[in-house]
């Protein structure tokens, strides 16, 4: 309810003596005078802190959670591994935040068309045991009889085919662009929330640009960042 304050919203889940609860608040970044914040005057990140604090009191054992860290701050997102890493029920994951689930997943489903393969174990665990299976795949060729000189192998792009080294460090330099294009979207969703909570129209449309294109150069960096993963 927009109209309620942060800790009788919080009330609304669970009735708790009012110094409990804004203890329990604290825990979720709302102190002093934050707890009788009216919820629509929040930001989106403090909206979101909001809801994960309802949703730990809630004593749910089963969540499903589609990119939940879209639209969170960086201190919620902290928040939400924690919260999320203490849970004791089932969590259902789906998520390009690839440090969310480093840390929390335990069970990867790969979903391909028609088919569904389950890895137990974590995500880099995941990613080694894929690429160990695709290395047994590739059955080696025989020798020509005789060897004739050919241009410089090159993937179907057209690119040539890096080294390991080039690889590695191009991994690297894509993985660094994915965490400032996160932190971009973090930082933009937080201002969306704000100048829509101000009614700034005018404001809302530049962000909501901003984030799209953010979001459209993230797409691309995961892309290339998982190709190079594959060895392609």
């Amino acid at each position: 309810n927009p109209d309620n304050s942060v800790i009788d919203e919080l009330l609304t889940v669970r009735g708790l003596p009012q110094s409990e609860a804004r203890n329990y608040l604290a825990s979720f970044l709302f102190t002093g005078d934050d707890v009788f914040r009216p919820v629509a005057t929040l930001s989106g990140g403090e909206r979101g802190r909001l809801a994960l604090a309802k949703l730990a009191l809630d004593g749910a054992n089963f969540l499903l959670l589609d990119e939940p860290t879209n639209h969170l701050d960086i201190p919620s997102q902290e928040i939400l591994q924690d919260v999320l890493d203490s849970f004791n029920g089932t969590i259902l994951l789906v998520s390009h935040d690839r440090y969310l689930i480093d840390a929390l997943a335990t069970q990867i489903w790969d979903i391909q068309p028609g088919s569904m393969t389950v890895f137990e174990g974590t995500y880099q665990e995941y990613l080694q045991a894929r690429d160990l299976a695709r290395q047994g795949e590739r059955a080696p060729q025989p020798a020509p009889a005789r060897v004739e000189p050919k241009p410089t192998a090159q993937p179907s792009n057209g690119k040539p085919a890096l080294s390991p080294f080039q690889r590695q460090r191009r991994l690297q330099e894509i993985e660094q662009t994915i965490n400032r294009l996160e932190i971009r979207l973090v930082d933009l969703s937080g201002e969306l929330g704000e100048a829509s909570a101000a009614g700034a129209v005018d404001r809302v449309r530049t962000l909501g640009e901003a984030y799209n294109a953010a979001e459209a150069e993230l797409e691309r960096a995961l892309r290339e960042w998982e190709a190079l993963l594959d060895g392609s």
